[in-house]
């Protein structure tokens, strides 16, 4: 047996300089929103980052015993963009974004890929895979696909942002054929992931959602445990909406009779009408669908046989919930493999 989960681990406290809310009342405020939640701080280099925080984050753990609440920063990454950490409480969680933050941050000159890769080596070595790494802000900025390559070599690096607040969207993972399919091309396992970065909520006069009311990580576990999120995302086992857009996809392949095809089956609840859907396979759309209606979609045929497939969709744009205009609800449905 197992569940579906919903979190965000890219949010805010008043622990970051531009933050607004104590670590409590961030969680109180997820708490319709979010199973489990990340506290992010921003690391700034010193010689003990994050001890605030994480004092506070253990109150907050002995106030709220349901929800896992995660401490880790968001990191200077020795190539420039922000990156975190997640591993479970029991893995020297303090020391590990104390020593990240003391070691290779990038505002303190430690800089350049060899630096980073230096990085993913200290944790895999100190830390084991009981963690993984998180590109955070879609293409804020568009890392090139040569470091994107050599990182992906390491087990660690297993999550990249593709929507956050500002409902900016990663082209790089986003788009069919763009640097996703092309690490998944290769074999890489690497997954995308939706997240707030919350900082002030819009009914306070910022610009954010709360963590979960806008954009949702849903993970399939059998536990609502730290280490049963950890896993989740290190092997994929989530997918992501914008407003819930979609729920309970069932996403499986298996070999067809001809040893060139695969036969593909795809189900979930459509909750807004849907402008298009794709499913995505070695870097090119194999099916697409348009003006789906809310309800049951059902999906059961033989396609060509690839590496991977992936699912992404959009559906009609819709008023924001805050300020004028409109805006596009997307959903993202993590890649399966063939091998």
């Amino acid at each position: 047996m197992g569940q579906w989960i919903a979190g965000d681990i890219h949010t805010h406290s008043d622990c970051c300089e531009d933050g607004t809310l104590p670590v409590a009342e961030l969680v109180e405020q997820s708490l319709p929103y979010c199973d489990f939640l990340a506290i992010s701080g921003h690391a700034r280099n010193s010689d003990n980052w994050g001890e605030h925080q994480y004092r506070a984050i253990l109150d907050a753990r002995k106030q709220f015993p349901d929800i896992p609440i995660f401490h880790t920063g968001e990191l200077e990454f020795p190539i420039e963009r922000h990156v975190m950490i997640l591993t479970q409480p029991e893995n020297r969680e303090f020391e590990l974004q104390r020593e990240l933050v003391r070691r290779f941050d990038r505002r303190a000159g430690v800089a350049g890929i060899e630096r980073a890769e230096d990085e993913m080596r200290f944790i895999e070595e100190g830390w084991g895979l009981d963690a993984f790494m998180v590109f955070n802000h879609p293409n804020a900025p568009v890392v090139a696909f040569e470091h994107l390559e050599r990182l992906a070599r390491f087990e660690l690096f297993k999550v990249i942002a593709c929507i956050d607040r500002g409902e900016r969207r990663a082209e790089q993972v986003w788009d069919v054929g763009g640097d996703w399919d092309r690490l998944l091309m290769q074999g890489r396992r690497i997954f995308a992931r939706f997240g707030s970065d919350f900082h002030a909520h819009f009914s306070a006069g910022g610009h954010d959602y709360w963590p979960g009311e806008f954009v949702q990580d849903h993970l399939w576990v059998e536990n609502n445990s730290y280490q049963d999120i950890l896993s989740a995302y290190r092997n994929g086992g989530f997918y992501c909406t914008v407003d819930n857009m979609i729920s309970d996809p069932v996403f499986e392949s298996r070999p067809a009779a001809d040893s060139r095809r695969s036969e593909l089956r795809l189900e979930f609840q459509i909750h807004l009408p849907v402008d298009h859907i794709d499913i995505v396979s070695d870097g090119r759309a194999i099916r697409s669908f348009t003006d789906v209606p809310v309800g049951a979609f059902r999906f059961s045929e033989t396609v060509p046989r690839g590496l991977y497939y992936r699912v992404r969709g959009a559906a009609k744009p819709r008023p924001r919930k805050y300020g004028e205009g409109a805006y596009q609800p997307v959903f993202l449905v993590n890649p399966i493999f063939t091998d």
